[in-house]
């Protein structure tokens, strides 16, 4: 077994990785994502149909699409959150159907990811510790789906929405929404969901921190090219993907730069192992 025995190079030298740097590399190097994989005896009653029904009407806001009137279970197939793994003959639920659509108590079950958790804090006001938290309290589903769907708007609230028609339709979004989105985005789909920690995403009043466990699939030097995308999660890109968030050309940190720098924000950074990289 290479526990003690795999070593990592970082700058300086090389070091020993611990057992959970170890498992996380042989589950990014499996040629199935980690979020393919069935959970065994996860079915339809482990989600929350709720959380499908709306995702459905997001979906549908987008215009009319092929599989939009398929019944669920062969919805979350195509989304890649169903899914019969020929090897073993187990057909269900994935990992991916469970973190986006699954009830808090399911997908924090220990044969599905016991370490997750999503947290999004505000501290607008100095005078105290939160101005508004969304973590899982019991209050609503946890998921991913509905997380998103919670924070985007608290999120985007207070940026500026000029006045712009494109024929007779209104656009309210500006490159500084679809930057705030796809930041969201990628911190969801990239993040490993097995490792301790869990989604972070704090808004302060003159800066917004997202932090998720686990480590880039590319280069930092590759990811400030772009080009190429290299997901964690590729059933959970997906699945944001359908309803506007996020996409696959490997652009998402243009993106996120471009809409920082149509605000004339200070650039985005990026922080890996404690270790700065870009701008900050």
């Amino acid at each position: 077994m290479p526990f003690g025995k795999t070593y990592r190079r970082q700058h300086e030298g090389d070091y020993v990785c611990s057992d959970a740097e170890v498992r996380r590399m042989l589950r990014d190097a499996d040629s199935v994502p980690a979020d393919a994989h069935v959970i065994k005896g996860f079915t339809l009653k482990n989600l929350d149909l709720n959380s499908l029904a709306q995702y459905r009407r997001l979906f549908s806001a987008r215009g009319e699409h092929p599989w939009l009137t398929l019944e669920n279970s062969e919805l979350l197939a195509k989304l890649g959150g169903w899914r019969k793994d020929e090897d073993t003959g187990l057909e269900g639920i994935t990992l991916a159907g469970l973190l986006m659509f699954g009830r808090y108590e399911c997908i924090t079950d220990v044969v599905a990811t016991p370490n997750y958790f999503v947290d999004y804090r505000e501290k607008l006001d100095p005078s105290v510790r939160w101005s508004h938290r969304l973590f899982p309290d019991g209050r609503w589903e946890a998921n991913l789906f509905q997380f998103y769907h919670r924070i985007l708007p608290q999120l985007t609230a207070d940026l500026p929405v000029p006045f712009r028609l494109e024929g007779l339709q209104r656009i309210d979004e500006t490159p500084a929404h679809k930057a705030v989105r796809e930041a969201v985005v990628n911190a969801l789909i990239h993040s490993d969901y097995f490792a301790p920690g869990g989604v972070v995403i704090q808004r302060y009043r003159n800066k917004l921190t997202l932090e998720n466990p686990g480590t880039l699939l590319v280069s930092p030097e590759q990811l400030r090219r772009g080009g190429v995308s290299e997901c964690r999660n590729k059933s959970l890109q997906q699945m944001f993907m359908m309803i506007g968030g996020g996409e696959k050309a490997g652009s998402g940190f243009d993106t996120i730069q471009s809409g920082w720098a149509s605000q004339h924000w200070r650039a985005p950074g990026l922080l890996l192992f404690n270790q700065p990289v870009g701008s900050s």
